[in-house]
């Protein structure tokens, strides 16, 4: 095994150890996304006479929150590990920066892949069967999204001083990559300026892409997804490719 990916490795481990003995931020991090698909499915469903069928729409949203969340709380930690935590021993050894950038995104995106598929494997509850093939594809997409989100947290993260200026700027990212994404409502119904805010906002096409896993059915009307996937799928590739690749370019060990 290389030092690169024995690094990455470490790296990787180490978050989702941290994360799994964290039994708080866990349970949490889990919770609030699954009452809302319950509660706030159920209200709404009734409200706008979809019922199930708006659960079904929701949970690609659902997984998106996760995602969010996971990313932003380990993005912050990166703040404690740069000045008292490993980051800070490790940043003596002889290892290329880059590696250890990738190292931090893989970790918080595996985090936010774990969210994922605790929603992928509760999936019947709300009345969606996968085939294997869908359900791989599924995580394939939920790891893709993970990784992109997980880039941009960390990059804003790795230039920011104390956990105040992180949380004042990343508040600017995480509600509209969350409530303009088409995660609540379909984008095709959303006024027109907000709905050429979705179109801007990448996680749209991530949550989209999931969409046509969950719920493609033409039956499903209002319902159905937005845009091609061939479309959802390019455009997430390109985002995941570009926040990684800046979160490489911008991530530092020290302050300065």
């Amino acid at each position: 095994m290389s030092v690169l990916v024995r690094t990455i490795w470490v790296l990787t481990w180490r978050d989702v150890l941290r994360f799994w003995r964290q039994r708080g931020r866990m349970l949490s991090s889990l919770l609030a996304p699954v009452v809302i698909l319950i509660v706030f499915g159920a209200g709404y469903g009734a409200l706008l006479r979809a019922g199930e069928l708006y659960r079904q729409f929701l949970l690609a949203g659902m997984i998106l929150q996760a995602t969010i969340f996971s990313a932003n709380i380990s993005a912050s930690s990166l703040i404690w590990d740069r000045e008292f935590g490993v980051l800070r021993v490790v940043a003596l050894a002889p290892l290329p920066r880059r590696w250890l950038a990738i190292g931090k995104i893989s970790g918080a995106a595996a985090q936010g892949l774990l969210h994922a598929l605790v929603f992928l494997l509760a999936a019947p509850l709300v009345d969606i069967w996968m085939t294997p093939v869908e359900l791989l594809a599924s995580i394939v997409i939920a790891w893709t999204l993970a990784l992109g989100v997980s880039g941009l947290f960390l990059a804003v993260a790795s230039r920011m001083r104390t956990y105040e200026d992180f949380n004042a700027v990343i508040l600017f990212f995480t509600v509209p990559m969350l409530f303009v994404s088409g995660a609540h409502f379909p984008v095709r119904e959303l006024p027109t300026w907000l709905g050429t805010l979705a179109r801007l906002n990448p996680a749209t096409y991530g949550v989209d892409a999931l969409k046509h896993l969950f719920i493609a059915s033409d039956a499903a009307g209002r319902w159905t997804p937005d845009f091609p996937l061939a479309l959802d799928l390019g455009v997430l590739a390109a985002f995941t490719l570009l926040a990684v690749t800046a979160s490489v370019a911008v991530f530092r060990l020290r302050e300065g």
